[in-house]
């Protein structure tokens, strides 16, 4: 051994890619297609996970494991070491338990819905900023760090549901007057057979979410995040999804 190296491969006696696991434990919610979607099998597919396999895998070389869950559970197993990260909007609360990339993978519009026969949709059409729901009753689900950011500060009236799902039926049964999510996933789900005459996208855009790569500050791969920031700026577009993220 000469100055703290190993001769056979002249490595430090510690680094920190030696004391890192082998597989990075990503988690997600797993109802939010298209984004992350748990199948019959057991295995969450969508946009985020093609993303943090691209990244993560491909760029990086790091084997990752990808796990849904409820999101409140996946995100309490971040914060308590159980995984290593996920993909969402950082918020404050989060940011007290994870890293954030420093460019979003991505990012989306958020759209409003209601229900057709709602008798305040005129109403709701004139709603232009999040402030605006104050009079209404407006629902969202447990674990949306964006709501717990953004909605709850407003002191407005809101019902919980278990998920997005959930949170779209409390709309077409008339127990909420609206809901406001990411636009890409709540389309999707608008033309499913369940929804298709009982809910409309309202024309108001009232938000934009970023998603980050998020690893939690306790990870044995919380080094990772300047690589992970190396390989987003490389993007195209700076901001844009490019050839890292499979989007539209």
């Amino acid at each position: 051994m000469l100055g703290g190296l190993t001769v056979a491969g002249m490595l430090p006696l510690w680094h920190p890619a030696l004391a890192r696991p082998v597989t990075f434990r990503m988690v997600y919610f797993g109802d939010f297609a298209p984004f992350s979607q748990q199948g019959g099998d057991g295995q969450v597919r969508g946009m985020f996970v093609e993303a943090a396999d691209t990244i993560l895998h491909d760029r990086l070389r790091q084997g990752v494991d990808h796990q849904a869950y409820p999101w409140a559970r996946a995100q309490a197993m971040v914060r308590g070491g159980e995984a290593d990260g996920f993909m969402t909007v950082p918020t404050p609360d989060r940011l007290s338990y994870v890293l954030a990339s420093a460019r979003p993978v991505f990012t989306f519009p958020m759209c409003m819905i209601a229900a057709p026969d709602n008798p305040r949709l005129n109403d709701l059409r004139q709603v232009r900023r999040l402030e605006d729901l104050r009079p209404f009753r407006v629902g969202h689900y447990i674990g949306s760090g964006w709501a717990d950011a953004n909605l709850r500060p407003l002191g407005l009236d809101i019902q919980w549901a278990a998920d997005l799902t959930g949170a779209m039926r409390l709309v077409a049964n008339g127990r909420v007057d609206a809901l406001v999510d990411n636009a890409v996933s709540m389309r999707l789900r608008l033309t499913n057979a369940e929804f298709q005459s009982r809910l409309v996208e309202l024309p108001n855009i009232l938000a934009t979410q970023p998603y980050h790569l998020c690893i939690g500050r306790s990870s044995p791969f919380a080094d990772l995040m300047p690589q992970i920031d190396a390989v987003l700026a490389t993007r195209r577009g700076g901001g844009s999804p490019g050839p890292v993220a499979k989007a539209t």
